[in-house]
């Protein structure tokens, strides 16, 4: 007879992180659980009692769930049975490669049409969806994993990722797992003013706005926002702005003016400065070396 276990963990290694397959296959209540990252997780068949902070949810199948972080989560399985386990998955991903799935769309839609965009950022520190293209897509690279063993797979195991979470980006679960690649900032007032210039780049800003977003006054602003990100408030801004021109300048896709424009910049000659000030090239430069990259690299 099998031998009944509280959790069981089956691993499957990605490039991308990890996917693991949970089961349980007995009644047990209050096993505490905790995240350093947010996760990506399905209930596959059963169901969990999940009670946090902020939380009191009841876990079943049909319902993709990205809980808390940095927060303890108490889980309760109430049905489960030797013949009947509960079946969870787990998808952890490495920031660093969110980060690159994030910016590849932010560059197929600079004007941000497709991605969640929001004035303030949602309030629930975790994320609920019954989207069914979603849930079908993290059950078909859960079944990838036992059924592909093709040359084709790793590619394959990427795209799907990648769906997953380009659909995640036109949700509030946007603002969960870009947590995940931002650098920490524990001042909520200063993570709440990169928001909004990450969502604001192509409009005009300043250190006076900057503070009224902070609710604080400028000199204060200044010494804060300075402490928490190592840069004052306009040398951060530019940073940014030179950091998404670089995104637009790898696609080759607009004209320097435009990307000059889409990026905030005043005027294409103040852009071209800017640029060679902070990257020591052009960017006209930049743009010929990144594409001839692109050219060179194998074709799939």
């Amino acid at each position: 007879m099998e031998e009944a276990f509280i959790e069981r963990g089956t691993p499957f290694a990605l490039r991308q992180g990890k996917l693991t397959l949970y089961e349980t296959n007995c009644v047990c209540k209050n096993i505490q659980f905790y995240f350093d990252q947010y996760v990506l997780t399905l209930m596959l068949s059963g169901h969990k009692t999940i009670i946090s902070d902020n939380l009191k949810f009841e876990f079943f199948p049909g319902t993709f769930f990205i809980p808390e972080k940095e927060s303890i989560n108490h889980v309760s399985i109430p049905n489960a049975s030797i013949y009947n386990p509960t079946q969870c998955l787990v998808l952890e991903l490495k920031p660093s490669y969110i980060e690159a799935v994030y910016e590849e769309l932010l560059s197929l839609d600079p004007e941000q049409k497709i991605l969640y965009t929001y004035k303030e950022e949602a309030s629930n520190p975790y994320f609920l969806s019954n989207d069914q293209l979603l849930i079908q897509a993290f059950i078909k690279l859960y079944e990838l994993q036992s059924r592909d063993r093709s040359p084709s797979k790793a590619l394959v195991e990427d795209l799907m990722i990648k769906e997953m979470l380009y659909r995640l980006f036109c949700t509030e679960g946007l603002h969960l797992l870009k947590r995940n690649f931002d650098k920490s900032i524990g001042d909520e007032r200063i993570y709440k003013v990169i928001k909004y210039i990450n969502s604001n780049i192509g409009e005009k800003l300043s250190s006076s706005g900057l503070a009224k977003v902070a609710g604080m006054g400028q000199t204060t602003f200044f010494k804060v926002f300075k402490d928490a990100t190592g840069h004052s408030p306009i040398d951060f801004v530019m940073n940014e702005r030179i950091r998404r021109a670089k995104i637009l300048l790898k696609k080759n896709k607009l004209s320097l003016q435009e990307i000059a424009y889409r990026c905030g910049f005043n005027s294409y000659e103040y852009f071209c400065s800017s640029f060679k000030k902070v990257e020591h090239m052009k960017p006209s430069e930049f743009k010929r070396k990144s594409t001839s990259k692109i050219s060179l690299s194998p074709q799939l």
